[in-house]
């Protein structure tokens, strides 16, 4: 079984029969980053969660390039711990699917442990390494899958990317991504024998 196969596999596997939320967040920066924004759809496309958030640190000018996301755009807004219970309630006990999930993951982190708040329980499935597998840019030295880009994600499924690097808009990229991965899946396992 090819590397694309496998993967295509993997993703009926994961995703196939489970409900699940997709998450992704724009930050300060890559220094300890902590979240400005962040966006959480179901896995029907509806808006759990949209908000701009005032972190405690600045933002740093390379992010706010990236994002569109500035310092003065952020300074009036809440800070986390307002959103908080509400991020809890929407992600705890379910499967959730980030676009770099390592990343994100650890935004989350750094921001719960700015504010001394638990991290949200739930179960991530990140959507870039399952990518880069169907992908199969094989990366020699580190031995792995090359991770790929989200608009390049999108261009291999041929969905619209919508509004980049803004915090809803990559969860609805994202979950077009996912869907055109599922139904691939399903066709191709439609024409190849039970073990797929």
């Amino acid at each position: 079984m090819n590397a694309e196969r496998e993967a295509l596999s993997e993703i009926l596997q994961a995703l196939g029969e489970h409900d699940f939320l997709v998450l992704d967040t724009e930050t300060t920066g890559l220094n300890a980053p902590e979240l400005v924004s962040i966006g959480v759809i179901d896995s029907q496309g509806k808006t759990l969660l949209n908000e701009l958030v005032r972190p405690g640190k600045p933002i740093e000018p390379g992010a706010s390039r990236i994002t569109g996301i500035t310092n003065e755009m952020v300074r009036d807004r809440e800070e986390f711990p307002a959103i908080y219970e509400r991020l809890k309630d929407v992600l705890s006990n379910r499967l959730v699917v980030i676009y770099n999930a390592s990343y994100d993951l650890k935004v989350l982190s750094n921001t719960c442990r700015r504010y001394n708040l638990a991290m949200p329980p739930f179960e991530s499935w990140c959507a870039m390494e399952w990518f880069a597998k169907v992908y199969g840019k094989w990366d020699s030295y580190r031995g792995n899958f090359t991770w790929q880009k989200l608009s390049t994600a999108a261009g291999y499924f041929a969905v619209e990317q919508h509004d980049a690097h803004n915090a809803l808009g990559d969860c609805i990229t994202t979950l077009r991504i996912i869907t055109a991965g599922l139904a691939r899946a399903r066709e191709l396992g439609s024409h190849m024998d039970p073990l797929f």
